[in-house]
């Protein structure tokens, strides 16, 4: 029997026009540019610059201030900036910053994490707004702020990472100092990525009093709700939070903590050659070992079927079950109620 074979050129575009006509039933997968999630079709790559109605957009950037050894640090010296929709990033005082008040009780912060230029912090502070603000009623407004640390990528990435990793303690101070300004009455909720984790866990450790690298803060009310935390892959070490930890006081003003794991995660699986620690593990690759009293107040939950072994905060963000969980915490929901729903 005769066969007739393709010419391989014809059959190379047979293969493309064939593959060309499958990609409306196949799920789209990550990339750093662009991203659309396969469960609910939403595009994740959030950089569009359009808050809603009534709330406020801020950063808060430490790039240019001073860290190492001192007591105290210009904490007033924090650049602070207003996004004014068709104006862009306009600079506020920061006195007059701390002395008003958010436009609905609600204010929330999102802490970036390694190798963050200026671009890159704001563009991914965008993209935790639009999380954070998705499905939360109109007549909620909320004061959004994008914490900017300095932790760009440099040569010897090991060396900047343990480099970044002691900056983190000095902006904990930073971030402590500006909770330290907010009304007792305000509710606060803190997200944070990868090594912005360390920075929070220090922040919230000094606010209940605790001493970190010899610096504490004055005498302050505490906020009398206490903080709602969504930790995604956390940078931090897993024993951080147990009492007897480096920052063992933090869960005294915790009132919530939602940690999501990534037990895959293969740069996490490293943590100690960051920390130089023999047997030290990372709490977002592990979890954070806790005291039982502590432990009802946390939510840990392993998203490494869904995020795989990438370090990657673009599968986080757009991970819809990850995402929709922090938002209970973020947004200040009833948890008691959210837990009962899931369970019906």
């Amino acid at each position: 029997m005769n066969t007739y074979q393709l010419p391989f050129g014809q059959f190379r575009l047979l293969l493309i026009a064939l593959c060309l006509s499958l990609l409306p039933t196949l799920p789209v997968w990550a990339d750093s540019d662009g991203y659309r999630d396969s469960v609910d079709g939403y595009p994740c790559d959030y950089n569009c610059k359009t808050p809603r109605r009534g709330d406020e957009i801020y950063l808060l950037s430490t790039r240019c201030l001073p860290g190492g050894c001192g007591w105290e640090l210009p904490v007033e010296k924090i650049s602070v900036q207003k996004f004014v929709v068709g104006e862009g990033w306009q600079p506020v005082d920061w006195k007059t910053f701390t002395e008003s008040s958010s436009p609905g009780g609600l204010t929330s912060i999102y802490v970036h994490g390694n190798w963050m230029s200026r671009y890159w912090a704001q563009r991914r502070g965008w993209e935790m707004y639009h999380e954070l603000t998705r499905q939360l009623p109109m007549d909620q407004k909320v004061r959004y702020i994008m914490w900017s640390w300095p932790t760009q990528e440099e040569p010897h990435p090991l060396r900047t990472v343990r480099e970044h990793a002691v900056r983190a303690d000095d902006d904990a101070y930073y971030l402590a100092s500006y909770l330290e300004t907010l009304t007792p009455k305000e509710k606060v909720s803190i997200s944070a990525f990868s090594l912005g984790a360390r920075v929070v866990t220090g922040a919230c450790h000094l606010m209940a009093g605790g001493q970190l690298r010899g610096r504490a803060l004055p005498e302050h009310e505490k906020n009398e709700h206490g903080y709602r935390i969504a930790f995604f892959s956390a940078g931090v070490t897993y024993s951080a939070l147990y009492p007897s930890g480096r920052n063992g006081e933090a869960m005294d003003v915790i009132d919530a903590l939602y940690n999501e794991i990534n037990s895959a995660d293969k740069i996490l699986r490293h943590y100690q050659m960051a920390t130089q620690r023999k047997g030290d593990q990372a709490a977002g690759s592990v979890g954070f070992c806790l005291t039982p009293d502590q432990a009802e107040k946390v939510q840990q939950v392993n998203a490494a079927n869904i995020l795989g072994s990438e370090h990657s905060w673009d599968k986080v963000c757009c991970a819809y079950c990850v995402m929709q969980q922090a938002r209970v915490y973020l947004q200040w929901k009833d948890l008691k109620q959210d837990t009962k729903k899931q369970g019906a």
